[in-house]
């Protein structure tokens, strides 16, 4: 019996392993389309303003003519132009921002783009932030595949140094508000913004009146998500210099700072990416930081913060736990954006995201090693780990990586990889070999005016587990992913049971689907 029942384990770690040599990212980026560069023309000579320009970048990810091909919107600095990009189903993309009337002002230092269906009409609609005087604009997607300039109404138009943005419906009033990230590294910190949507065209600011306004912090990415499973979207907030935040909404309209320090103790808390990676129901949470083995040798003098990444595990109440050390994803560089995604489709969440910063002239710290840091693909290994395997699997970019997002540009049923370089070409990394496993797909249409559902949960279990995904217009530095729920399924060819938990409570539970599709329901 204990001979057979080796076997049988041989013979899946054999199976795992042919899996894994057949599994590969490519490079397509060029026959994809994507032949811009990035840029700043403005030197980096150490002050605080030039600084804030040469952390600025991003991509937003949706279907914005829904066609049901994923677009691009890129931003480029201000070498040029913003971009957006027509996924034309073939694998390559087509460049109509002319056409799509979203052509950015001469000199625009863009950063954080995000698409969003904040008006409500079922089309998405678009942010776009701005780094040193660069202020932020809104985009109304007018349905005929162009957009107009609405941000002189909708009322946000003096904010400066907006590096990210998320949307979520924090009051519940089924519209979409805004919060949007600032960084400084002064004492005399710019303030972050939260905007409640008015329904009537308008954001409102009510970062006083929700208790978020008087906070000194340096925000980079901000995500709304329900982390204490009330149906209420709690704010969270991967913050510099130690003020990384988490606030849980007290269901009123304020929220309540419950960061326990002992807990939240990354550094530099840059990235961040939001997923239940241990299947257990309840979202987790992780922060990109700073990890560099010179300064990390304790036989050197630390002058400053190096301790790396952090895996939040949430305990099931909202509050979490910190694993990174367990996880082992900690040594992560000089970390920016970041995505949890099931690559492989094996049915457990992986870790990929990217790095690099440049050395300014009054930087006295040895930051050379950060010129060239590689990006990181941290693969499950299922029992609450991960490895680093992405040179492994092609995964070879060592740009100044800024934004990310993971998506299927091809519809092939398993995630590719965008990067969003400062300074640089973008790279676009095919998913090649995920999907042997199988999948399923899931989008939904909420009611308007919140037509993307967002803030729902979908539950598939199969094979004896149960996977959570909430549905969240989030950030994962400057870049989203765009608004589906990916599962893997590993070898099941059916899913048992799909269990939809729309944004106002209401369930709808379905049985026997098939895999390896993309299923779409509507409320």
């Amino acid at each position: 019996m204990k001979q057979l029942a080796l076997l049988l384990v041989l013979l899946l770690m054999n199976s795992q392993h042919v899996a894994t040599a057949t599994w590969q990212f490519s490079d397509v980026t060029k026959q994809a389309g994507f032949n811009y560069q990035h840029g700043i023309t403005v030197q980096i000579r150490g002050d605080l303003e030039t600084r804030k320009l040469h952390i600025s970048g991003g991509v937003a990810v949706g279907d914005y003519d829904k066609d049901g091909w994923v677009d691009l919107y890129v931003v480029r600095g201000d070498i040029g132009p913003n971009l957006l990009f027509r996924n034309l189903g073939d694998g390559s993309f087509e460049e109509v921002s002319v056409k799509a009337r979203l052509v950015s002002n001469e000199g625009a230092i863009s950063s954080g783009p995000t698409f969003a269906d904040f008006t409500g009409d079922g089309y998405l609609d678009l942010f776009v932030g701005g780094a040193g005087k660069t202020t932020p604009k809104l985009f109304k997607n007018r349905g005929d595949g162009t957009f107009e300039d609405i941000t002189p109404e909708y009322g946000i138009a003096d904010l400066n140094n907006s590096f990210s943005a998320t949307f979520g419906d924090y009051d519940r009033d089924g519209d979409l508000d805004l919060y949007v990230s600032h960084w400084s590294l002064s004492h005399n910190f710019d303030r972050n913004y939260l905007f409640d949507n008015d329904g009537k065209g308008g954001f409102k600011d009510a970062s006083l009146k929700a208790g978020l306004g008087n906070l000194i912090f340096s925000d980079f990415t901000a995500n709304f998500a329900d982390v204490n499973s009330d149906g209420w979207p709690d704010l969270l907030i991967a913050a510099d210099f130690k003020h990384t935040r988490l606030f849980i909404n007290n269901r009123d309209g304020t929220f309540k700072d419950a960061t326990d320090p002992a807990v939240i103790t990354d550094e530099n808390g840059m990235g961040a990416a939001v997923g239940d990676y241990d299947n257990d129901g309840d979202l987790d949470w992780f922060v990109t930081s700073i990890w560099d083995t010179v300064q990390a040798d304790p036989n050197t003098q630390n002058t400053w913060a190096s301790s790396g990444n952090r895996l939040y595990r949430n305990k099931g109440d909202g509050s979490f736990e910190d694993v990174t050390e367990f996880a082992g994803v900690r040594k992560g560089h000089w970390g920016w954006g970041s995505c949890f995604a099931d690559f492989n489709n094996d049915g457990h969440l992986d870790i990929f995201h990217v790095n690099g910063f440049l050395r300014d002239e009054s930087d006295s710290r040895d930051i050379s090693t950060f010129l060239d840091d590689p990006v990181l693909m941290f693969i499950s290994n299922g029992d609450g780990t991960f490895t680093d395997q992405a040179q492994a699997l092609g995964l070879d970019d060592t740009s100044q990586g800024r934004g990310v997002s993971c998506f299927d540009y091809d519809r092939d049923g398993d995630l590719d990889i965008f990067i969003a370089n400062f300074g640089a070409a973008p790279r676009l990394y095919r998913n090649d070999g995920g999907n042997k496993l199988h999948y399923l797909g899931v989008s939904l249409k909420g009611k308007p005016p919140n037509t993307e559902a967002i803030g729902a949960r979908v539950y598939v279990t199969s094979n004896g587990i149960t996977q959570m995904r909430e549905l969240r217009v989030g950030s994962n530095f400057e870049s989203q992913n765009p608004v589906d729920a990916h599962f893997g399924l590993a070898n099941a060819t059916s899913v048992d049971e799909l269990k939809i938990v729309w944004p106002d409570g209401k369930i709808n539970v379905i049985h026997d689907v098939a895999a390896d599709q993309v299923k779409s329901f509507a409320q």
